[in-house]
């Protein structure tokens, strides 16, 4: 039977071993599900497992055949313990370039937290499907505009073509050279908390100069004019006020956003050298 199985893959070009095979398919297949899985526009809470596990499945076909060629048949494991550090390997790459991916977004998401914080009304949260959990009102408007952004601009494309363009720079079967001990790892976690930090405020900082403002014209009223109820008033005023500056700087946000976007690609290139 083993034979038969053999010849009809010999006969579509696939002359190799069974366990050579099955290990570059499952190390490539791995290797797309965790970054899939950590996408916010590929793996979200709501897509059921079964179609995050057939687009990886889908990719691993297509790639199949233009990785195998490459392997270095001379790296092949010989033991369980390899082969387990290979795997590990892979999912850690993985979850190293959703990582990438998402943190960018959940700047986003953040500044949109931070206005609506701004305006008072940070209790107002409503369900993100995106990640299955609440959020603030404008924190949920401005993720699910960037994600639109992202993909309008083919930024989706860029991720599956920094993975593809992976298997290149970390191959399957090597154990990596991580360059430079474990410092560009920190160094990468490092940037990103702090782009993700720059993001939020970058994108929050039109709304916060303007209730800015509002605090300071409410203040002076309220030192001329100590009858009035400003406390009352700064509600209605900073929640108008930033509603209305976050349409009027959308423009702006979205130009902002395709910049953050370049950085992100710039990322996918870069993390791929740390394992060299």
């Amino acid at each position: 039977m083993t034979s038969d199985y053999q010849t009809i893959f010999s006969m579509i070009g696939i002359k190799e071993d069974w366990t050579l095979f099955m290990l570059v398919a499952g190390l490539i297949f791995i290797r797309f599900l965790v970054a899939i899985t950590l996408t916010p526009y590929l793996g979200v809470k709501p897509v059921p497992g079964m179609i995050k596990t057939a687009v990886a499945l889908a990719l691993t076909i297509f790639m199949f055949p233009l990785v195998f060629p490459t392997v270095d048949r001379s790296q092949m494991p010989t033991g369980m313990m390899p082969v387990f550090v290979l795997f590990l390997k892979e999912t850690f790459f993985g979850a190293l370039m959703g990582l990438v991916n998402m943190m960018i977004f959940f700047g986003i998401q953040s500044a949109g937290s931070m206005i609506d914080n701004q305006r008072y009304v940070a209790n107002a949260r409503i369900f993100n499907p995106a990640l299955g959990a609440q959020a603030s009102v404008f924190g949920v408007f401005l993720y699910q505009l960037t994600i639109a952004v992202f993909i309008a601009i083919g930024g989706h494309r860029f991720f599956i073509k920094a993975l593809a363009e992976s298997f290149q720079t970390v191959p399957l079967l090597a154990f990596p050279h991580v360059a430079q001990g474990f410092t560009p790892f920190m160094d990468l976690m490092i940037r990103l908390t702090a782009d993700t930090l720059i993001i939020c405020l970058q994108l929050s900082m039109p709304v916060m100069i303007a209730i800015f403002v509002a605090d300071l014209v409410l203040g002076i009223t309220n030192r001329i004019a100590p009858m009035i109820n400003v406390f009352e008033m700064g509600f209605n005023i900073k929640g108008f006020v930033g509603v209305l500056l976050v349409y009027l700087s959308l423009p702006i946000l979205i130009l902002q956003c395709k910049y953050w976007f370049q950085v992100m690609i710039d990322y996918f290139q870069k993390t791929p050298l740390l394992f060299r």
